[in-house]
């Protein structure tokens, strides 16, 4: 049976199992129902249904200002309840001078309603509390626009080594006490410049090598400047990374710190929660599950791990309101339930989540499309980084003459041409996406056409034309190729579970096989995966994503920037973290990569940004470092539709947290 065929039929076996569980966890518990499997290529959903089926239209994205009304509020009825009792401050006394205004895309309301998830465990739901995206600045639902949020404004002095950002007025933590500026200096001087707590402070506050200075010159205004220009800087701070400086509101955490402790009090405090050192007591109460701990987010946790069923209540003090002046959040509570993976697939089918964009994945497509009337949901294509996986050959090999081969461009020409895309797209993807190099989203302002599609095309004969050039034209009695010592030329592919989908990677090792390539995958532990990339035992790495939607910050391909993500250049990678007193100093080529990206740091000029990433993106795509698969696929967003105000279209930038989901509503 040709490779193509059996990598088809074990996609087909797959989805049979899998709609064999559906069947009998319907016959169990839901009754009999029949499932149409839809084939391989099947074609985009490109309109909405209603649960009837009838068309829905498009829903469009929320708009923000200033509140510059009356001081005339609404609020969610169980609060009102409680302002009655006395139990709470009257909804104009919790708002802040100036409330951020959220306009829904679909409607006012109504309150009420639960948003129900489901995660593998405590880890998987920390992750997916992000949605609940509070940064100083954030970004519009497309990551256009830098928009205003728990900060209004902002300034940009001296070349960009100082930013000044200005609060907004009158913000409460959720137990009511004001959020100010002395919040973020209390993160500043005893989280981010404590060694005990931030050993390695994230590279968004260093420049030159040093940490940031912060002062706040009053309540409300905050400083930050930094040794050299900082010219991403503020493209960092609607980053998910930075939620850190607002985690800390000082009058609760003073409690559990050094430099407000007398130690003797501090270490009974410590001793008697089971910890061994204050660092890891502090650590512990920073923890998202920690009821205590006052937030700015629009929902509070309430019941914590290690129940099963999670949940967040409304929080009070929350201050955004939407358009009439009503409080948000809409929604009266987040519950996540604690379930098997697969299992999660089938709470899905049914219908039982509200907004859900982890664990929906692209393999069940057909299956979900199937189920959706039942389940009374709709599909959401956004865009999305994740996808096929793409290709990383060790540039750093240990091996000097495989470290010789995979360095010569020809090489890696020749690999991007053996593989038939069109077929991976066809049996793994049912014909979604398209082949495509890894770059930047069409999205992006960096997105470039022509570099998106280089040596994308399945040229089987091309790439035995650039292999026999390179002298690897001896073949042993199986076909496949010799290095010039005499040993087969093999590369094994290297990954571990969710870094990339294996069917994919199998189709790539068979295609070069066909060009005298040996080839095949390897499936490590994590933990293993980690300890050789490092070492640079591998031959080939690979990495989920398929296209980028940060490519000003997140260079992982473009430059080797980071101690493990690069795993084509890790040893360049050392090099240009260390200023090259450790690694390997890198080729002509990737040096000029890595002064261009120097550059980008540099200046706060965004076209001159833009033109510098392009610049780095050709090189590049001419020396092709990283190969593309798939790209363009999309991420599912399964809703319920019982829920308004999300949006048919948005970038899935790690989570729905950009589309804000304090305007999302249920009505049932």
């Amino acid at each position: 049976m040709p490779a193509g065929t059996r990598q088809v039929t074990a996609a087909v076996a797959g989805v049979v199992v899998f709609v064999g569980l559906v069947l009998l966890v319907a016959i169990l518990g839901r009754g009999m129902y029949y499932l149409t499997y839809v084939g391989a290529s099947a074609e985009r959903e490109l309109e909405l249904l209603e649960a009837d089926g009838s068309p829905r239209a498009p829903i469009g994205h929320h708009r923000v200002a200033e509140w510059n009304g009356e001081r005339v509020f609404g609020e969610a009825p169980e609060l009102g309840s409680l302002v009655e009792a006395g139990a709470l401050p009257p909804v104009e006394d919790r708002l802040p001078e100036n409330p951020l205004v959220i306009d829904p895309p679909e409607q006012i309301g109504p309150y009420g309603g639960v948003w129900r998830r489901f995660g593998t465990g405590p880890e998987d739901i920390s992750a997916m509390t992000a949605v609940m995206y509070e940064v100083l600045f954030r970004w519009d639902p497309m990551m256009e626009e830098i928009l205003p949020n728990l900060a209004t404004d902002w300034e940009v002095r001296e070349d960009g080594r100082v930013y000044v950002f200005h609060l907004r007025r009158g913000v409460r933590w959720s137990d009511g006490e004001p959020f100010t500026s002395g919040d973020l200096m209390f993160w500043y001087n005893h989280v981010l410049t404590n060694s005990d707590l931030s050993p390695a402070p994230h590279r968004a506050f260093v420049r030159g090598g040093e940490v940031m200075d912060m002062e706040a010159p009053d309540e409300y205004t905050v400083k930050f400047r930094f040794a050299e220009p900082h010219g991403l800087f503020m493209r960092w701070i609607v980053e998910h990374v930075t939620r850190q400086m607002l985690e800390y509101p000082a009058h609760y955490f003073r409690r559990f710190h050094p430099d407000f402790q007398d130690e003797e009090t501090l270490s009974a405090r410590v001793r008697a929660a089971g910890f061994s050192f204050w660092y890891q007591y502090f650590e512990d109460k920073a923890e998202w599950r920690n009821t205590e701990r006052p937030t700015l987010t629009a929902w509070v946790i309430t019941r914590p791990p290690p129940a099963r069923r999670i949940v967040f209540e409304r929080n009070p003090y929350y201050w955004k309101v939407d358009s009439d002046g009503n409080q948000l959040p809409y929604i009266e509570r987040k519950t996540y339930q604690i379930s098997e993976r697969e299992a999660i697939n089938l709470h899905f089918m049914r219908g039982e989540m509200g907004v859900e964009d982890r664990h929906v994945l692209l393999r069940n497509y057909p299956l979900l499309k199937e189920f959706r009337k039942r389940g009374n949901y709709r599909i959401h294509e956004w865009v999305a980084e994740e996808g096929s996986s793409a290709i990383m050959p060790n540039l750093n090999h240990r091996d000097l003459e495989m470290k010789e081969v995979i360095g010569d461009r020809r090489f890696r020409l020749a690999l991007s041409h053996a593989i038939n895309r069109e077929e991976i797209r066809e049996a793994v993807y049912f014909g979604l996406g398209r082949p495509r190099q890894i770059t930047p989203a069409a999205t992006s302002p960096l997105y470039d056409e022509r570099l998106a599609v280089a040596y994308t095309e399945f040229r089987p004969e091309e790439a035995e034309r650039l292999l026999d050039e390179m002298g690897l034209d001896r073949r042993n009695k199986e076909g496949i190729r010799l290095l010039p010592g005499g040993k087969p030329l093999s590369l094994t592919i290297e990954m571990f579970p969710l870094l990339g989908d294996m069917e994919t990677l199998n189709l790539v090792a068979d295609h070069w096989k066909q060009v005298g390539v040996d080839a095949d995958v390897r499936l490590h532990a994590r933990s293993l995966f980690y300890t050789r990339m490092p070492a640079r035992l591998h031959d080939v790495g690979v990495s989920s994503i398929s296209q980028l939607l940060t490519p000003l910050l997140d260079h992982r391909f473009f430059v080797p920037y980071h101690p493990t993500a690069p795993r084509h250049a890790l040893a360049y990678s050392n090099w240009f973290l260390s200023d090259g007193e450790r690694g390997e100093r890198p080729p002509p080529e990737m040096l000029r990569v890595m002064e261009l990206y120097r550059e980008i740091q540099d200046t706060v000029d965004l076209d001159e940004q833009i033109r510098l990433g392009r610049r780095i993106q050709e090189i590049n795509t001419e020396n092709l470092w990283v190969i593309g698969l798939v790209g363009d696929l999309p991420g599912l967003v399964l809703v319920n539709n019982s829920f308004k105000n999300v949006p048919s279209d948005a970038i899935l930038h790690a989570n729905v947290g950009m589309t804000a989901p304090e305007c999302y509503a249920v009505e049932e």
